[in-house]
């Protein structure tokens, strides 16, 4: 009975916590360009090649402490194909052009603790959902949860760095992306 008192407690004091505040992330834009690498394996764990990916994310702050936006990148992938006029069983590898979009939301803890008005620094959740479509492969569905670490040199400018955990392209599971982040 206790842990059931004590759940709807904490639970009640986060979700009122969210609407009874005003935080730096309600109403503001933010802008994230980053860059990934991230591993992909074929056939076997010594067949890797690396993929990179650029990606351009636009976020608005509609709550306290959550923002939600929309992302679109950019990348060229390896793809391996069956080798139709070689032995049976070998493929062949080519660079094709791959495009990635979807939606993701922010989740800011750092307003849970710290109440300043233009805070530095800035931790968060994250989960996105989207696709990417490869040329003259069609599309596939990625999504993934992770967190991201901000901080800001010049007010409103700073690097940025997400950890991520998902279905990503091929066998991928996990993702780091850096890059700079924008807030007006």
């Amino acid at each position: 009975m206790k842990r059931i008192l004590l759940s709807f407690i904490i639970t009640n004091v986060l979700i009122f916590s969210t609407f009874g505040q005003e935080s730096y992330i309600k109403a503001r834009w933010n802008i994230k360009a980053g860059y990934s690498i991230y591993k992909t394996q074929f056939f076997s764990s010594s067949n890797t090649v690396n993929n990179n990916n650029y990606r351009l994310e636009i976020n608005y702050g509609f709550r306290n402490k959550t923002e939600t936006g929309v992302y679109a990148g950019y990348s060229r992938i390896m793809i391996y194909e069956p080798w139709t006029s070689g032995p049976p069983g070998s493929y062949v590898g080519s660079t094709v052009k791959a495009f990635f979009y979807g939606v993701n939301c922010n989740y800011h803890l750092l307003p849970l603790i710290i109440k300043e008005d233009d805070f530095r620094f800035d931790l968060y959740l994250t989960g996105k959902l989207g696709g990417i479509s490869i040329e003259r492969h069609g599309s596939q569905p990625e999504y993934s949860i992770g967190g991201g670490l901000a901080f800001y040199l010049f007010k409103h400018i700073g690097p940025f760095i997400e950890y991520s955990y998902g279905k990503f392209y091929y066998n991928d599971h996990k993702k780091i992306r850096y890059g700079l982040s924008l807030t007006f």
